[in-house]
C-alpha cells in the first residue's frame, strides 16, 4: 500500500520518506519511485491543520500519475495531558 502524508506544515513524506523539498515535481519523482509502474490505491493521510493548497496539490499530483482510487484520512494533532 502507498502512503503520501501531509505535515501540518505543508511537507510531503511517501511511504514514511521525508522529501527534499515540498515541490511538485519533487512529490511527483517520489510517487513513480514508490508505486512503480502499478497505480493501486492511495491513501493520503493529511494532518488537520494542514493547508488546503497542500493537500490539493498533493491529489493533483497523484491524479495527473494515474491514481485513480485515492482514500483520505485526516489525522488529528495529539492532545496534551
Amino acid at each position: 500500500p502507498l502512503t503520501l502524508t501531509v505535515t501540518a506544515e505543508g511537507s510531503y513524506r511517501v511511504n514514511d520518506k521525508s522529501l527534499i523539498n515540498n515541490g511538485a515535481d519533487t512529490l511527483r519523482a517520489a510517487l513513480l519511485k514508490e508505486a512503480g509502474s502499478a497505480r493501486g490505491p492511495l491513501t493520503i493521510r493529511a494532518d488537520g491543520r494542514a493547508s488546503h493548497q497542500s493537500v490539493v496539490t498533493a491529489m493533483d499530483v497523484a491524479g495527473r500519475l494515474g491514481f485513480t482510487q485515492m482514500n483520505i484520512a485526516t489525522v488529528q494533532p495529539e492532545a496534551s495531558p
